[in-house]
């Protein structure tokens, strides 16, 4: 995930990383309401979970699977559970 664009934004205090001993690492089942490409534009209306990611991506790329799921994790554990039980049922 990291760019040179990003990077400068990180720099700069526009954007933050998180200490890996901070990350909540979480392993997400693999179900289409869950893929990357139908959660992150609705990622992308959250300020808070935006800190953590560039701008922009490379056209027709998705952030990377298990970077989005944990970071988000880290960010809403109660709400990346809710949404896993949810997909299951």
């Amino acid at each position: 995930m990291m760019n040179k664009d990003f990077l400068k934004q990180v720099l700069s205090g526009e954007k933050r990383l998180i200490e890996l001993k901070h990350v909540k690492f979480i392993n997400v089942p693999v179900y289409d309401e869950l893929a990357i490409k139908n959660m992150y534009p609705l990622a992308k209306e959250e300020p808070n979970l935006m800190l953590y990611f560039p701008d922009k991506l490379p056209k027709g790329r998705l952030p990377d699977r298990d970077y989005f799921w944990n970071i988000f994790n880290t960010i809403n554990e109660e709400y990346v559970s809710r949404l896993i039980k949810h997909a299951q049922d």
